[in-house]
């Protein structure tokens, strides 16, 4: 297999890295893509940097036996956490959420106010605040950790109307809103699954989908690097779990924008 024909690989603590791989399909039809998500260490937003650091190790580990020819850690948690790390021990590019959809919210922003949403060590990591101000020395960062999120999306709990989910949003969201924010970044993503209720809740403000921000950072570093698939079929799609693949197959659907039914298969990393 040439360099370009390849695939991709992405990883995520469980099923919202699909959301990115929603977006990769759209934008990079042709490619082929790995998919791991740890499902058996889910979550990761509260674990050590050193447990994530292990974690993120072992993943890339995994899509490297694979083959792949680039690496989309699609979890802000291990992205904020592990990243840097990972680029010194692996010797293929790897693309984050985390600086991408930063770099959109310090660009986008017109009163440099901006807030960010995600897992608590995502926020402790403070990650984001960092990239944003290092961009833009002036911008007010408001960042809120919001643990409850994850579990209610996965619970299929995020359409406008969900009175829990309302509630629980309109409470994470009040710093948001108190401190004039006009962009927000969804740091986790799991989080465009509630893109609509947050547009309810936050109307004018502008919302950043960290998955739609690498995914731009993705195809820019494909061509940069000419690694783009020549190929003018549809790409395939593998599919890893390190536990539950039905429950994953199942509740799968909801993230990446349609049925998964191809194969589920359960490793062990």
């Amino acid at each position: 297999m040439d360099n370009k024909s390849r695939p991709i690989g992405v990883f995520d603590s469980g099923l919202g890295g699909l959301t990115v791989v929603k977006k990769l399909l759209e934008h990079l039809p042709n490619e082929n893509i790995i998919y791991f998500g740890d499902t058996a260490r889910v979550p990761y937003g509260d674990r050590s940097r050193e447990t994530i650091v292990r974690y993120a190790d072992g993943d890339i580990r995994f899509l490297l036996g694979h083959g792949v020819k680039a690496v989309c850690i699609a979890c802000n948690t291990a992205d904020s956490m592990a990243r840097t790390e990972m680029e010194k021990r692996f010797d293929v590019p790897i693309i984050g959420v985390v600086e991408p959809a930063a770099r959109m919210a310090a660009g986008l922003s017109e009163n440099r106010k901006i807030g960010v949403i995600g897992t608590k060590a995502t926020v402790k990591s403070g990650a984001y605040a960092r990239v944003i101000r290092a961009l833009a020395p002036e911008a007010e960062v408001t960042s809120v950790p919001c643990p409850l999120l994850c579990p209610l999306v996965e619970e299929g709990r995020f359409l406008p109307g969900d009175e829990v989910v309302e509630s629980v949003l309109r409470d994470y969201l009040a710093p948001i809103k108190a401190a004039g924010a006009d962009t927000l970044i969804l740091g986790c993503t799991h989080y465009p699954l509630l893109y609509d209720v947050i547009e309810k809740l936050l109307p004018g403000v502008r919302l950043i989908s960290s998955g739609f921000a690498s995914t731009e950072t993705l195809v820019k570093t494909l061509d940069r690097l000419d690694l783009r698939n020549p190929s003018k079929k549809p790409g395939s799609i593998s599919f890893y779990v390190s536990d539950a693949p039905e429950r994953f197959a199942e509740n799968g659907g909801m993230f990446i924008g349609r049925e998964i039914t191809g194969k589920v298969e359960k490793v062990t990393i």
